[in-house]
């Protein structure tokens, strides 16, 4: 065990409260030992993930999510030598990715995502074949395709061999299958916000080690991998491993992976700094014993509310933009759309640090500047 990680969850959620992470004393992947199991996430994901908003990643709407998609498409693009390839996106979420690849000429791809919404979503705006469907209920009669793409999703899924043997069989003998995850080896050089990696939906830390070792256990040998950085929000860079592996002979031995302990150790080290840091700025909050609102509802207030002082103040109310929370409530408070509200005469704690520069301006642009905005830095 190297952490035990808390969330307040809001209301109706389907995942776990809690988990401890912990490394293999064999292999050294780091993963989530959570009590939720894989059905629980496949039902997360199609009905309350989220991912069909537009201020959602995978839309490929905002400058830098697009550029995400583009450059994936790229590096897809010059695996392949022929634009003919049939594709398949594997958790398309709202098409960006689709839409990047039909830019390069590709014209034979195929969606499936787990939410309905989605999948809809991905129909109507790219025309592309696309329908709803988890990597444990995969629509029938799909045939193979010359390449499968996944691109952030295999941290997500409770069963990572299941995943990976079920996507082999849907392979053509040349085929290549493509990932990209998070790259746990440099959490530690990117800490944007404490923890940002451990949270409810994030329960597998790879490093290109582990993930080809996962992919060896199916049979599946590298092509090749790299290092890149991602922007989750503008001028935040965030690390990910990506590579192309085919259909091997056989299923390979794992090579332990010694380094990514370590590395998640300094990583839960200095996320424990940052997290110190935010309680002392709230509880300066907090004391003043006066209402507050707090905007966001996402991986970070669910962990304020049981590491910080924050699930002690006298919170008026949440205010998200994603529609999948509105309505309920978190911490037994309302959470409300921005579009409800009228005037406010009271704070508002961002609770965002990848976004706080961008729903600063929304609060002065929607309530003007007599309204106190307060960060957590």
């Amino acid at each position: 065990m190297l952490h035990h990680q808390r969330f307040t969850l809001p209301e109706g959620h389907i995942l776990s409260d809690g988990y401890d992470v912990v490394c293999c004393g064999v292999c050294g992947f780091v993963y989530a030992d959570t009590a939720a199991k894989q059905a629980d996430y496949d039902r997360f994901y199609a009905e309350l993930s989220g991912y069909e908003s537009e201020v959602s990643s995978g839309t490929g709407l905002s400058p830098h999510d697009r550029a995400r998609l583009e450059a994936t498409a790229a590096a897809i693009a010059d695996a392949l030598p022929s634009r003919d390839a049939r594709l398949l996106d594997f958790g398309c979420a709202g098409g960006g990715l689709i839409r990047a690849l039909q830019e390069r000429g590709f014209g034979n791809i195929h969606g499936i995502d787990p939410s309905p919404a989605c999948a809809a979503q991905v129909r109507a705006g790219t025309g592309v074949p696309a329908e709803a469907g988890s990597l444990f209920a995969i629509p029938s009669e799909l045939g193979e395709f010359d390449c499968i793409v996944l691109t952030h999703v295999l941290e997500h899924v409770e069963d990572v061999g299941g995943a990976l043997r079920n996507l082999v069989s849907l392979l053509a003998p040349s085929g290549l299958l493509h990932l990209e995850v998070p790259d746990a080896m440099r959490y530690a050089d990117y800490v944007v916000a404490p923890f940002q990696d451990f949270n409810t939906e994030h329960i597998n830390h790879f490093s290109a080690k582990s993930l080809d070792n996962a992919c060896g256990r199916a049979g599946l040998e590298l092509v090749h991998s790299a290092e890149k950085l991602l922007e989750s929000a503008p001028g935040m860079p965030y690390p990910a491993v990506y590579g192309f592996w085919r259909r091997g002979t056989q299923a390979r031995p794992i090579v332990p992976d010694e380094g990514l302990r370590p590395r998640i150790e300094e990583y839960i080290g200095r996320s424990r700094a940052v997290m110190d840091r935010y309680e002392v700025r709230i509880r300066s909050l907090v004391d003043r014993d006066q209402p507050f609102m707090v905007w966001g509802t996402g991986q970070l207030t669910m962990k304020l509310l049981n590491e910080t002082a924050l699930g002690q103040g006298r919170i008026a109310a949440f205010i998200d933009g994603n529609p999948v929370n509105q309505g309920r409530t978190l911490n037994n408070v309302r959470i409300v759309a921005p579009s409800t509200l009228g005037a406010v005469d009271m704070p508002i704690l961002v609770a965002s640090t990848i976004h706080f520069e961008a729903i600063s301006r929304t609060i002065r642009e929607k309530f003007g500047d007599a309204v106190e905005v307060v960060g957590l830095e």
